[in-house]
Formats: C-alpha cells, sequence, structure tokens
C-alpha cells in the first residue's frame, strides 16, 4: 500500500513539473524569436527605440509614457528626439563611425558616432541575449550624458511619433 501511494506521490509530481517546463521553454522560444528580429532590425539599420525608462534630471530612474521620445536607425541616418535629444527638436544625425559586436555570451553591442546640428554625440547600445530589450547612453561631446532603455523594434513595426521638420 506504501508503494502504490508513492509511486502516486511521484506520478503527482511529474505532472506538475512538465506543465512549468514547457512555460517556461515557450518563454525562452518567444524571447529568442524577440532577439532575433531585434538583431535583424539592428543588422538592417532600420530600428527603433522608444524610450521605456530613463534617467531623470536627480538620477532616479523615470518611466516614459510619450511615443514621440525614441532613438531611431533610419537607412543613413540615426534620428534622435524628446528626452533622447536632450532638446525638443527631431535631430537628424549622420553617423561617421558604425560598429556592430556579439560579445561571448551572444550580447549585442552597438557603437556609433554620430553628428547633427545641435548633437555630436557617441551613441551605445547593449542588448542581451535573450530579448529584444537594450540599454542606451548617449555621451555627447558637449553637454550632459542621456541614459535609457527600451525595445528594440523594427522601423515597420514601431509606433512611434516622429515629429516633421528634422534639424
Amino acid at each position: 500500500m506504501k508503494k502504490i501511494l508513492i509511486l502516486l506521490g511521484i506520478l503527482g509530481l511529474l505532472t506538475t513539473v512538465s506543465p512549468a517546463q514547457n512555460k517556461k521553454a515557450e518563454k525562452e522560444a518567444a524571447a529568442k524569436a524577440q532577439f532575433d528580429k531585434a538583431v535583424a532590425a539592428i543588422e538592417a539599420k532600420e530600428f527603433v527605440i522608444i524610450v521605456d525608462t530613463y534617467d531623470g534630471a536627480d538620477r532616479t530612474i523615470q518611466t516614459n509614457t510619450d511615443v514621440a521620445n525614441f532613438l531611431s536607425f533610419e537607412k543613413e541616418s540615426v534620428f534622435l528626439q524628446g528626452i533622447t535629444a536632450g532638446n525638443q527638436y527631431t535631430n537628424k544625425l549622420a553617423v561617421s563611425e558604425y560598429k556592430q559586436e556579439t560579445d561571448k555570451k551572444g550580447n549585442v553591442i552597438v557603437e556609433m558616432q554620430v553628428k547633427g546640428f545641435y548633437i555630436v554625440a557617441k551613441i551605445e547600445i547593449f542588448m542581451k541575449k535573450g530579448g529584444n530589450y537594450a540599454d542606451v547612453v548617449i555621451n555627447a561631446t558637449k553637454g550632459k550624458s542621456i541614459r535609457f532603455s527600451g525595445e528594440i523594434v523594427h522601423q515597420a513595426l514601431s509606433k512611434y511619433f516622429k515629429k516633421p521638420g528634422e534639424v
């Protein structure tokens, strides 16, 4: 009788572990698909990062709700608008240097040197393997450093708001 109860207990445990493993595998597969899409968008140089969180003026992490705060790479130019630029303009920047690497862990690192009318900066994008969420640092040659995070999405799939009249 004890053997039957132990056997039923083991079978009960096995049935509860299996669905949890399936959910974990599904999450990992979805994250890998997002990562692959984000890498493809980066390689095509047609991506948008809408600000999700950013460092506020007092260095506390703030949440963004405005789709007009973004960084986008469109063909040959980078566009910074809102929080990402530190001004109220849509800044069109020429890219003079561009480097994309994948480290030993599979994380993607993009570094670019950009120049525009109001901004000259080095932009660093760091995306961990397993998702499409990236951390961005914009180091302006004049002014302050800007840090923010957001999802990397292909330009055609993003719902960002670009103001007319780039500078």
